[in-house]
C-alpha cells in the first residue's frame, strides 16, 4: 500500500457520520456473536487471532451490498474509506469482547463470592480487600445469573449490575483512551519515518479498494475455493462422517517422541490452515522465517536442558523436566522490544517534546496535536491511578504496574505492525508475573495483590489487545486518505459502546442458559492466584530474574546483529512471538508452509510472480474466513456441532 493507492474523495469522506453510526449499530450484533459463540461453544473463537473473522464476514457483506448499491444507486455507495471506518470500529469493539479481556471480565465480578468454599478460605483470605463496587457479593441475587433459564431484562438483575457496570466502564474507557494517545504519538514513527508493513491490514484495504479490483481476480477465486473447499467439505463430515474429510488439523508428531529428553517436546502440531498460510505469506520473509524457526528454538531449549540433567534444585525446570521459566524470558524479551522501539524512535520523541511548548509543522497532519495527546494520556493516567488506589493498591505499585502494562502494549503493538503474526500470545509474560519474580508476593500489600488479580481481566492474554487495533486504524486512515483527526473520536464512542455492549451480550447469554458454569476458568485464575499470593507468599524469584534478564539479554543481541548485519535472518520478534505459545502451536506449520511458498515465489519469478501470486493468499484467508465462519453462523442458530477451521 503507498500514498498513490488513495483515492480522490474530500477529506471527511471516510470519517462520515453514516460511517459512524453503521459502525455503531454492528457493534451489538458482532460482540453478541462473539460471546454467545464463547459462552455457549467456547470454540472458534474469534478473537485469538490478529485478524478478527467476524469483522471480515461483516466486511466482506457490506463490500457486497455496497456493490450492488453502485451499480443502481450510486450516489448512495459508501467510499473506500467509509468502509474502512466500519472496518475500525468493529475490530476495535470485538478486541474489546476478547477472550483476554471482557470475556474475561463479567465472570469475575461475582466469582470470588460465589465459589468461596470451606476448603479454598476464600472468605478468610480475601473478601474483606475485594471492593464492593466492582464486585458482587449478594449470592441469592446471582442465582439466576448461574442457572440460567431467565432473562437479564429486569429491573432487579439491571440494577444489581448497574454499579460495577458503571464504573468498570469507566475504567476500561480511561485505560484504551490513554492507549488511543499512544498510538496517535507512535503513529509517524512507525508509519512514515520506518514504514513498517502493518500486513495484517492488507485484506480489508484490498477488499474495500474502489472498482473491486482484488474482487476481480482469478487467483483470489483460486484461494477462496481452494479454502472455502477445505472447509466446505470438512464441515459436511461433521455431519456425515462417513463423507470424505480433507486432513488439513490431523498431524501431531510429539506423540512419537517418548524417550528422555525428546518426550519434553511436547504436543507439536503440523497443521495446514488455510487463512494462516495466508496471513504467514502477508509477512516479510524474514519475520516468518523467524517466528517458526523460533518455535522449534524453543522446543530445542527444552530438550537441551533436559539433556543436560539440569534438576528442580537449580529452579530451572519443573518435575517433568519443562522449563519453569519460559513465561519470565518471554517477558524479558517483550520488554527489550518495547525498549528498543522506544530507543529507535528516540529522535521522534525530541520533536514530540519540542512541539509540547509550541506547535511544529512536524505534527500538522497527525490525528491530535501532540501537545494534547500527551495530555489526553496523562489525565487518562491520573484517573487510573486514582482508580487503582481506591481499590486499594499502593501507589508505587500502580505506577511499575502501569509502566509494564504500556510497555507490553508497545511491544505487541510494534509485532503487530512490523511482524503482523496472526497470533500474539502473552499468557505467560504480564505485569503480574514481573511483580512476583523481581519482588515476590510477600512485599506487596494485600490490597496490592487483590486489585492485580482483578486486573488479570484486561491483561490476561494480549491476543486481542486494542491497542494494535487502534494503530491500524490510523495507519488505513493514512492509505485511504479519511481524515484521522474524525477517526478519533469515532474510536471513543467505539470503545464505550463496545464495552457497554460486551456486558450487555455476555449477561444476556448467561442469564437465558446456564454458559456461564463453565466460564468460570477465565475467572478462577484470578481468584486461585490470589489466594496463593495470600496464603503462601513468595520471596524474589532467583530464577525467574535470570530468565527475564536472559530473555532482555538475548533478544538485545538479535536486535543490535540484525543493525550490524542487515541481512542477518533472524528477527528478535520471531522469538518474543513464539515464545511457550500455546495459540502460536496451531499455526507455526502453515506459517512456515508460507514462507517456503513466497520464498520458491521470489526466486522463481522475483516480486513480478509475487503479485501475481498475492491474491491467491488472500483468497486462501477470505475463503476460510467466510465458510469456516458460516459454519459458526450455522452452530449458533442451531445448536448442532460443526466444523472448527481453529481450535
Amino acid at each position: 500500500m503507498t500514498k498513490n493507492s488513495q483515492i480522490n474523495q474530500s477529506p471527511n469522506a471516510g470519517v462520515t457520520r453514516r460511517a459512524v453510526i453503521l459502525g455503531l449499530l454492528l457493534i451489538p450484533i458482532n460482540t453478541y456473536f462473539i460471546m454467545a459463540n464463547h459462552l455457549l461453544f467456547w470454540s472458534t473463537l474469534p478473537t485469538t487471532l490478529s485478524l478478527i473473522y467476524n469483522v471480515v464476514i461483516t466486511l466482506t457483506i457490506l463490500t457486497t451490498v455496497n456493490f450492488l448499491i453502485q451499480r443502481f444507486l450510486p450516489n448512495f455507495a459508501l467510499q473506500q474509506g467509509e468502509l474502512l471506518v466500519v472496518y475500525i470500529i468493529l475490530s476495535l469493539s470485538s478486541a474489546i469482547s476478547g477472550h483476554d479481556m471482557m470475556q474475561t471480565l463479567v465472570p469475575t465480578i461475582p466469582y470470588g463470592f460465589q465459589y468461596a468454599t470451606t476448603e479454598n478460605e476464600w472468605k478468610q483470605l480475601f473478601w474483606k480487600y475485594l471492593p464492593r463496587w466492582l464486585t458482587l457479593d449478594n449470592l441469592p441475587r446471582l442465582v439466576d445469573f448461574y442457572r440460567g433459564g431467565n432473562t437479564f431484562y429486569t429491573k432487579s438483575h439491571l440494577e444489581y449490575w448497574l454499579r460495577p457496570v458503571f464504573w468498570w466502564t469507566l475504567f476500561l474507557t480511561a485505560l484504551l483512551w490513554t492507549l488511543i494517545c499512544l498510538n496517535i504519538l507512535l503513529r509517524k514513527q512507525w508509519v512514515e519515518r520506518e514504514r513498517l508493513a502493518y500486513p495484517i491490514i492488507q485484506l480489508p484495504f484490498e477488499m474495500t479498494r474502489p472498482k473491486g479490483r482484488l474482487f476481480k481476480s482469478n487467483m483470489m477465486w483460486l484461494g477462496f475455493a481452494i479454502a472455502g473447499g477445505i472447509n466446505l467439505v470438512n464441515g459436511i463430515h461433521a455431519f456425515v462422517p462417513a463423507f470424505v474429510e480433507i486432513p488439513v488439523r490431523k498431524a501431531e508428531i510429539g506423540q512419537f517422541f517418548t524417550e528422555s529428553p525428546w518426550n519434553v517436546i511436547g504436543w507439536t502440531p503440523l497443521y495446514i490452515l488455510p487463512f494462516a498460510v495466508g496471513l504467514g505469506f502477508l509477512m516479510p520473509s524474514d519475520m516468518s522465517f523467524s517466528v517458526w524457526f523460533f518455535y522449534l528454538f524453543w522446543k530445542a531449549q527444552r530438550v537441551v536442558i533436559k539433556a543436560l540433567g539440569v534438576n528442580t534444585a537449580t529452579g530451572f525446570v519443573d518435575s517433568h523436566g519443562s522449563i519453569a521459566y519460559d513465561g519470565q524470558q518471554a517477558f524479558g524479551a517483550f520488554l527489550a522490544l518495547a525498549i528498543f522501539a522506544i530507543i529507535g524512535a528516540r529522535r521522534h520523541i525530541v520533536a514530540i517534546v519540542k512541539s509540547i511548548g509550541k506547535p511544529q509543522a512536524y505534527e500538522r497532519k497527525e490525528p491530535m496535536m501532540y501537545r494534547w495527546a500527551v495530555i489526553g494520556f496523562a489525565a487518562g493516567l491520573v484517573f487510573l491511578i486514582s482508580f487503582s488506589y481506591a481499590g486499594g493498591m499502593a501507589v508505587w505499585t500502580i505506577l511499575v504496574y502501569f509502566l509494564i502494562y504500556y510497555l507490553l502494549a508497545i511491544s505487541v503493538s510494534r509485532i503487530r505492525a512490523e511482524v503482523g503474526s496472526p497470533t500474539h500470545e502473552l499468557f505467560l509474560a504480564n505485569p503480574r508475573q514481573f511483580f512476583t519474580s523481581v519482588f515476590g508476593s510477600r512485599v506487596l500489600s494485600p490490597g496490592s495483590l487483590t486489585m492485580m488479580a482483578l486486573y488479570i481481566t484486561f491483561n490476561r492474554g494480549y491476543r486481542a489487545h486494542p491497542m494494535p487495533h487502534a494503530l491500524e486504524g490510523l495507519k488505513l486512515s493514512g492509505e485511504s486518505g479519511m481524515n484521522s483527526r474524525r477517526l478519533v473520536p469515532a474510536m471513543v464512542l467505539a470503545t464505550v459502546v463496545g464495552i457497554l455492549s460486551a456486558f450487555w451480550a455476555y449477561l444476556a447469554v448467561s442469564y437465558s442458559s446456564d454458559a456461564v458454569v463453565g466460564d468460570g476458568g477465565l475467572a478462577f485464575r484470578a481468584y486461585s492466584s490470589l489466594q496463593r499470593w495470600l496464603f503462601k507468599p513468595s520471596e524474589t524469584s532467583s530464577g525467574g530474574v535470570i530468565a527475564m534478564f536472559g530473555g532482555f539479554v538475548f533478544t538485545g543481541a538479535l536486535w543490535w546483529l540484525r543493525r550490524l548485519f542487515p541481512l542477518w535472518p533472524f528477527h528478535p520478534a520471531g522469538y518474543a512471538v513464539a515464545s511457550g505459545s500455546l495459540t502460536f502451536s496451531w499455526l507455526w506449520f502453515s506459517i512456515l508452509v508460507s514462507w517456503a511458498a513466497k520464498v520458491i515465489i521470489l526466486k522463481i519469478g522475483g516480486i513480478g510472480l509475487y503479485r501475481k501470486a498475492l491474491p491467491l493468499f488472500l483468497g486462501l484467508i477470505l475463503g476460510e474466513y467466510m465458510v469456516g465462519g458460516a459454519w459458526v453462523i450455522v452452530r449458533l442458530i442451531t445448536g448442532f456441532p460443526v466444523y472448527s477451521f481453529y481450535r
